[in-house]
């Protein structure tokens, strides 16, 4: 009995899954995951504001899952990191600001991606 329990809890660990240098891409990753059906978190952002105090590699963003949920939160991240590097970055049309690929809105100015 107490081997099942273990397993058990052991399964609703949570798991560091994708680590980035940024809240933002964290957030949008989270997004995803969580419209996925998976609870997920995002460990790291209050460290953002030390950086320089502390080092890089311990300042870093991470999403985080239940250890019983990798598999389908990886099958989700391997989606988003293939329409990340297939797709174009854009130009916002009204502040001209560079976005990313994966943002629908401009980081700017909240203006909406015209395809």
């Amino acid at each position: 009995m107490q081997t099942h329990k273990n397993t058990t809890d052991s399964a609703f660990n949570w798991i560091t899954i994708y680590q980035v240098a940024n809240t933002l891409e964290a957030n949008i990753v989270k997004g995803l995951i969580q419209a996925g059906g998976i609870e997920c978190k995002v460990a790291g952002e209050m460290l953002q504001g030390a950086l320089g105090e502390i080092p890089f590699d311990q300042a870093q963003v991470r999403v985080q899952v239940y250890a019983i949920k990798e598999r389908h939160a990886r099958q989700i991240l391997v989606n988003y990191q293939q329409v990340k590097q297939s797709a174009p970055d854009w130009v916002c049309p009204n502040c001209n600001e560079h976005n990313g690929s994966t943002f629908d809105f401009c980081w700017s100015c909240e203006t909406l991606k015209n395809d």
